[in-house]
């Protein structure tokens, strides 16, 4: 990590508002589930008023490919309503080369002052010290979670409230654990897990869904704020866990997706059929999906729709590393609930083959090629 005195440190004044506050009965049970009708509002209304809130303290941990770029929303001003109060952003990663890579970045947004600049912590202790009113994580893997998590609230001071929103897809009973542990630390403080869909674009174009597992709607509205940041969707999932719960189905569907996707582009250019071709009538028949519309995996296709990591070699994008751990924790918890899922056993199966010929590092789509047998 790099030392304090080599860094900008720096106050940010970015603003935000909250969402409307859903009613909340203390006679429900604090494990709480959405109802139709809140879930309705949610989703139905503008997730994000002009209610003012107090300025806070926001932490961000975690500047992987993701990470960075939803740190990057948080720190650029937002002057299109002037009810936002403001926020001090504080950044931290392990990697110093991905901190550098932060405030690089940072010096090119136009409209930021120096008043307006975020800071890094020296370590997890520091930044749990400081006494943050919300941390932000997105890391790779549950262990990691965990001892970031367990390593700042324990260093929280005891007096105020903190709300941990945990961006990272990690296992619904990582989430669940860590839920309790930091309500057991303090009654003031909240976990969230919030998973994220929307790939490295969304990301970097504050376009991102996340779905909010978390104890209460107070809690759901109260992270809403810093949720526009960096998003476009916000999505009510239910109690604890949910949001990691959905994550894992999503990507368990969205890995088969782009193996079908994968298998259909190599055997219509084997049978002698443009991929471009090919990959428009799919895209506007039946297997239309976004692993065919977005990210074709397909170079020739990506490069004639004008979008998707494999015109470039499969660089960036959502690593296919990443799906097989993904996909890793949803068999898991198909197992430890008795269920069989032998489509999403078979996908993870193929995509651990992959890594273990070399490319773990490339976007998931890169599976056309591993099939294909080209090294």
């Amino acid at each position: 990590m790099l030392p304090l005195s080599s860094l900008k440190r720096r106050v940010c004044g970015i603003r935000l508002n909250s969402y409307p506050r859903f009613a909340w009965s203390s006679s429900m049970d604090r494990s709480f589930a959405f109802n139709d009708q809140t879930r309705q509002h949610a989703l139905t209304t503008s997730p994000f008023s002009s209610v003012a809130l107090s300025a806070m303290n926001v932490a961000f941990v975690g500047l992987g490919n993701m990470g960075l770029r939803m740190a990057l929303n948080l720190a650029k001003p937002r002057d299109d309503d002037p009810s936002l109060p403001p926020l001090r952003l504080t950044v931290y990663d392990m990697k110093e080369s991905n901190v550098s890579s932060f405030f690089r970045q940072v010096e090119s947004i136009e409209g930021l002052a120096d008043s307006m600049s975020p800071s890094a912590s020296r370590d997890l202790a520091a930044l749990g010290e400081s006494n943050p009113d919300f941390v932000i994580t997105s890391l790779p893997t549950c262990e990691a979670s965990e001892a970031v998590v367990g390593s700042i609230v324990r260093s929280l001071p005891s007096v105020d409230g903190c709300t941990f929103v945990d961006t990272s897809t990690i296992s619904p009973n990582t989430s669940k654990k860590l839920h309790h542990l930091v309500s057991s630390v303090s009654a003031r403080h909240e976990y969230v897990d919030a998973p994220v869909s929307g790939g490295v674009g969304g990301a970097t174009d504050a376009t991102l869904t996340f779905m909010v597992g978390c104890s209460s709607p107070e809690t759901f509205s109260s992270v809403q704020p810093l949720l526009r940041r960096m998003g476009k969707k916000a999505i009510p999932c239910g109690g604890p866990g949910s949001g990691s719960a959905v994550k894992l189905c999503n990507n368990a569907a969205l890995a088969a997706q782009m193996l079908g996707i994968c298998e259909a582009m190599n055997l219509g250019e084997a049978l002698g059929v443009d991929p471009t071709v090919l990959a428009g009538v799919m895209n506007v028949s039946t297997a239309k999906c976004w692993s065919g519309e977005v990210n074709n995996p397909h170079p020739a296709a990506s490069r004639h729709i004008g979008s998707g990591t494999s015109a470039n070699e499969y660089v960036g994008g959502f690593a296919s590393s990443l799906m097989l751990k993904d996909l890793n924790l949803a068999v898991d918890a198909g197992e430890e609930e008795g269920l069989a899922l032998p489509v999403a056993g078979l996908t993870r199966d193929l995509y651990r083959l992959a890594n273990m010929h070399g490319y773990g590092h490339q976007d998931f789509g890169v599976m056309l090629q591993f099939l294909r047998g080209s090294q």
